[in-house]
């Protein structure tokens, strides 16, 4: 891609936030909060305290380290206030609301409490925000591209994914394609991206028009689909299991 580099750097959540957001708070005790930075205001809310302050801090952390430079590179005109909310009831991982919360996240603390290290799945969900695609799972926006993306962005401008165990993957399964979505997909784009600088720029801008069609693969690369994948598979396949032994015929 030829968008630009990094330009931020995290800085400790008391430099960011309100002296009101600085202050512990009890690990039970309800929180609703904002903070603003470089024209961005995040709102927190977790009205069960279900997170603790430090739990707080990393995800707040994560979301300006990440958010400020995807919509930089991607979108600029992409939301200035953004909410977290921290919703117990919630029983996925997290996503990003459409309509009138297409600038939401919600979080699973339910899932953190089992992975605390996971907290680039914000880095995931920002992308979202910054796409702000017409649609979802439809021709015009397939949910496999719009998922790749984000996680290629998880993967580009993630915190800490290392502490999480995340990465992108470096060989395919048996039966996955680049319609597989998340990380399957991420990786090739990856794998694309590096091969045709500016290429998942140009897709972001594709579908955010609403006007994705498969021929653009050829148009931004000079190759169809199928024959970049089949150009990133290869290698990267499992190998076809042997032929079953021929058992000798008894005389």
């Amino acid at each position: 891609m030829t968008s630009m580099r990094l330009r931020f750097l995290p800085l400790a959540l008391a430099a960011l936030v309100s002296p009101s957001l600085s202050q512990a708070q009890p690990q039970t005790q309800a929180f609703d909060g904002q903070v603003s930075r470089d024209g961005v205001t995040l709102y927190y809310q977790d009205a069960a305290g279900a997170l603790a302050a430090p739990v707080r801090k990393r995800i707040i952390d994560t979301f300006y380290f990440a958010y400020l430079r995807e919509r930089a590179d991607f979108r600029p005109a992409a939301p200035n206030e953004v909410r977290i909310v921290i919703d117990p009831a919630y029983t996925g991982v997290a996503f990003v609301g459409d309509k009138d919360k297409a600038s939401t996240i919600t979080i699973n603390p339910g899932w953190l409490a089992q992975h605390p290290d996971d907290i680039d799945l914000v880095t995931h969900e920002a992308m979202h925000i910054v796409q702000g695609y017409p649609s979802y799972g439809d021709k015009r926006v397939p949910g496999w591209l719009v998922e790749g993306i984000a996680d290629y962005a998880r993967d580009r401008y993630g915190m800490n994914n290392a502490a999480a165990g995340w990465a992108l993957p470096d060989k395919l399964s048996q039966g996955q394609t680049v319609e597989s979505g998340y990380r399957v997909t991420g990786a090739f784009l990856k794998w694309a991206e590096a091969a045709h600088p500016g290429l998942v720029l140009a897709l972001d801008k594709d579908l955010r028009d609403g006007r994705y069609a498969p021929a653009l693969w050829q148009k931004h690369t000079g190759k169809t689909l199928p024959a970049l994948w089949t150009e990133y598979a290869k290698p990267r396949s499992p190998a076809p299991a042997p032929p079953p032994a021929r058992r000798a015929k008894r005389r």
